[in-house]
């Protein structure tokens, strides 16, 4: 600057009016891009997660009440609609009511929040800061149990205009996408009379002390009552052992995984060491697996001889062996491509094109009916899983039904995704050369299938955070709100 000012000679007083602006300039273009207030975002995260890490949050309504008392606090206005989704909205400032509408929305679920904790607290943030801005909305979206009930009850007037509409989650790795899987449900019914029993013996098994989660592509990691069940009846089925099923209860949770097991078995006297035998086997195994990380996983079970504390009804034998059989052929678990597959761009062979996951099971008149939640990449792959499942059906002459389905996600607007991107890279490239957003299509479906509905002409893009990025991008979200990628350098 001195060398300048020596080539270009100008009065004093423009000397000083000019190094004054560039300082100013130089000020300003750091301020504006560290919105976020970091010690309310330590503060905000601190408390959560003490409470969640304490069991604070024992149902949907305390954490509400949490987010809810959180903003009267901060003397933040916001409505509650009837799913219970809690809406924040700032409106336009005057000189930018033209600018296109911003709509975040992240889940709230009380089973999932210790895990959840920085997101939360990221949405809580963005709806508490004051950016000066255009139109912006912020919803904790109602995702009880994961139906996506509140997603789908949401107003199309938050949606106006081009919205751009951004979908925060969390998890291990941060990246951004404009693509997730589809999903559909589907059942299989297995005719099923009760009778008296044939066998003298029965089994009570008890599993319990899971907590639930979102399906996803850990299914084969996750401890799941309904294949600790179908592997108990495989193994008597394999030693040609004469068993049925008396009764039975999958603590079912909605679009999550099943949390316990209340189950009898029964069979002949004679075969009862060597199926308690492999029981204790069974129980060890899934307290090496899953002990560590479930505190108060209970995984028993109790021989019944007594002939006055025998079940008086149980399924015929037929019907608990086909129930033996369709578990086994459409356990839950992943479908992944294979080398003469029609392989999309962007994925490869081994990838995951398909989550199949068995959510419960339950009595019905006259049948005993196994529900079936499936993901998948696109419609075409999504008939390939339908295929293999009506097929164990058909083969062992039970019944498949074809249930709701919501369509995949495929944002082919790249405008929000390309400003987003940009955005990241401005905000954050004083922290680290290196420091980029990755980008990567869901293998799992995503809300956004529910949001993309509100409005045709949404900008949809879905972010997900972790522990290293949730503070940078959530400051990179209210920079994007404040300027919508016109950053000054």
């Amino acid at each position: 600057m001195i060398d300048f000012i020596r080539k270009h000679p100008l009065p004093v007083a423009g000397v000083i009016l000019f190094i004054c602006m560039a300082v100013g300039l130089s000020f300003y273009g750091a301020r504006s891009t560290d919105i976020l207030n970091r010690s309310e975002y330590s503060a905000f995260y601190k408390d959560i997660k003490a409470k969640a890490e304490d069991g604070y949050f024992t149902d949907q309504s305390v954490l509400s009440g949490y987010i809810t008392s959180w903003a009267d606090e901060k003397g933040l206005e916001y409505t509650i609609d009837d799913s219970g989704n809690i809406i924040f909205i700032d409106e336009a400032v005057e000189r930018k009511k033209n600018v296109s509408p911003t709509v975040i929305c992240a889940s709230y679920n009380y089973e999932t929040v210790e895990d959840n904790t920085r997101l939360l607290t990221s949405a809580a943030m963005i709806a508490g800061t004051d950016t000066n801005a255009g139109r912006k909305t912020v919803v904790f979206v109602n995702d009880k149990q994961n139906t996506g009930s509140g997603y789908r009850h949401l107003s199309k007037k938050l949606f106006k205009n081009k919205a751009k509409v951004i979908y925060m989650d969390y998890a291990s790795s941060a990246y951004m996408s404009n693509s997730s899987f589809a999903k559909k449900k589907s059942s299989i019914s297995v005719k099923a009379g009760r009778y008296e029993p044939s066998c003298d013996s029965a089994v009570r098994i008890h599993i319990s002390g899971l907590d639930s989660d979102i399906i996803g592509t850990g299914i084969t990691k996750h401890p799941d009552p309904v294949s600790a069940l179908s592997t108990l009846l495989t193994r008597l089925k394999s030693k040609s052992a004469i068993y049925q099923l008396a009764d039975f209860e999958i603590g079912t949770n909605g679009d999550m995984y099943p949390v316990s097991l209340d189950a009898t078995i029964m069979l002949n006297s004679y075969a009862v060491p060597s199926f308690t035998k492999y029981l204790d086997k069974r129980i060890k195994a899934w307290d090496k697996a899953y002990g560590g990380d479930y505190e108060e996983l209970s995984y028993t079970y109790e021989l019944i001889e007594d002939p006055e504390q025998m079940p008086q009804e149980a399924y015929s034998r037929k019907a608990t062996e086909k129930l033996t059989n369709v578990l086994y052929t459409i356990q839950s678990g992943l479908y992944k491509y294979e080398s003469d597959d029609s392989i999309p761009e962007g994925r490869a062979e081994g990838d995951v094109y398909g989550i199949n996951a068995v959510t419960g099971i339950r009595a019905a008149d006259g049948a005993i009916v196994i529900d079936i939640m499936t993901q998948a990449y696109d419609d075409e792959y999504m008939q390939k899983i339908m295929d293999d499942n009506a097929a164990a059906a058909e083969l062992f002459d039970c019944t498949f039904t074809d249930g709701e389905s919501v369509p995949r996600f495929l944002n082919e607007k790249d405008s929000l995704y390309r400003t987003f991107r940009t955005t990241f890279y401005k905000v954050n490239r004083t922290i680290s050369a290196n420091t980029v957003l990755t980008t990567d299509s869901d293998n799992y479906f995503t809300p956004c299938s529910y949001l993309a509905t509100k409005n045709e002409n949404a900008d949809i893009i879905h972010l997900r955070l972790n522990s290293d990025q949730a503070r940078m991008i959530t400051n990179t979200i209210l920079c994007y709100i404040a300027y919508k990628g016109n950053m000054l350098f």
